[in-house]
């Protein structure tokens, strides 16, 4: 099978592309070498991989993409922060890129299936919550005045108990709340009536793992995390430092990709998360453990406004298509405190 990796120079991408050597696959890459990520090629880009280095916005299709018959979507410019100083070129490269190449892909006669790598952040905080005493479901809704006072959790309406964070799954209705989760919504939107080929989303929380970037700009909270506390810097983590994330192995996205393009069937959407709660004060600890560190997080209280109390997600969908369980963070972490070489500094 010959297999089109778009952002096939990033940390998950060159996971992907290392999965389908494996098999020998023939595999093209697109890459930007986006330079907010990246500065000049990495290390470990492969010998035996054809690599395109374009945006997808101008990009210019050859012979050599003419016989794909596999597509796995990850290029995209991340960063919220990024996001909301570039708005328009966020969403001219997520979504305009996007649009390109399924405009290209829909000509594909041998095309097979198309897999897009959506996230998370698409959900925005249209988290449920539910109160383990009186049973009421509730909104991610905080007030201000709550977190001005210090209290962090969100309320139940009826009660007023905190309630707890309900497994976000593939029915929730998007709702981003910020400029990269829009793009990444108009992504999925840019697949609308694409009938080359089935398309497959796989809706990715945070992803770590080897390769994983500690001092990029727009690193994610467990890169930084990570970096921190491998520097011996204490990291300062806001609220009371129990806000609950899940993160994901970039093993079991490149699991799910896999599995997808080797013809498993799945629903069309598939969140990719770990559906194991982790607490930033715990993930300091783990990370702590595993390096052999000293340096435990500072509670520094405080909010940021738009900040979400909870992220967690419903892997069901996952388990069945990988065939197991996803790997919990506490027994993933390990990747985290691995040699400069594994886990990128630049």
């Amino acid at each position: 099978m010959k297999v089109l990796v778009t952002g096939g120079a990033g940390f998950i991408g060159s996971h992907v592309i290392d999965a389908c050597r494996e098999r020998h696959w023939d595999v093209i890459c697109i890459d930007s070498l986006d330079p907010g990520v990246h500065h000049g090629a990495p290390s470990y880009l492969r010998k035996d991989v054809e690599y395109c280095f374009t945006d997808l916005r101008y990009w210019q299709p050859d012979c050599r993409f003419d016989d794909i018959q596999a597509v796995v979507h990850l290029a995209a410019l991340g960063g919220v922060s990024r996001a909301s100083r570039e708005p328009a070129n966020i969403i001219s490269a997520n979504a305009g890129g996007t649009a390109r190449l399924a405009e290209y892909a829909s000509k594909l006669s041998g095309l097979k299936v198309f897999v897009l790598i959506s996230s998370f952040s698409i959900y925005g905080a249209n988290y449920r919550y539910r109160c383990p005493n009186c049973g009421t479901h509730t909104s991610a809704f905080r007030r201000i005045e709550d977190l001005e006072r210090g209290l962090f959790d969100v309320k139940c309406p009826k009660c007023g108990a905190p309630a707890q964070i309900m497994p976000i799954d593939e029915s929730a209705q998007p709702d981003p709340l910020e400029i990269y989760g829009a793009s990444k919504y108009m992504q999925e939107l840019a697949l609308r009536g694409f009938d080359a080929c089935p398309v497959q989303i796989l809706r990715l929380s945070s992803a770590y793992g080897r390769r994983l970037r500690l001092d990029d700009g727009e690193a994610t909270i467990i890169a930084k995390l990570a970096g921190w506390i491998r520097s011996g810097m204490r990291p300062k983590l806001f609220e009371d430092g129990c806000q609950i994330r899940d993160w994901v192995h970039v093993n079991d996205v490149v699991a799910a990709i896999m599995a997808l393009l080797e013809g498993k069937k799945a629903p069309r959407v598939v969140n990719v998360c770990s559906g194991v709660p982790t607490t930033l004060k715990d993930a300091c600890s783990l990370i702590e453990q595993a390096s052999g560190a000293d340096c435990p997080p500072e509670i520094v209280g405080g909010f940021r406004p738009g900040d979400m109390r909870h992220c967690l997600g419903d892997a069901d969908r996952l388990r069945d298509l990988i065939g197991r369980n996803p790997i919990a963070f506490s027994d993933g972490v390990s990747v985290l405190v691995e040699s400069p070489g594994d886990l990128i500094r630049n």
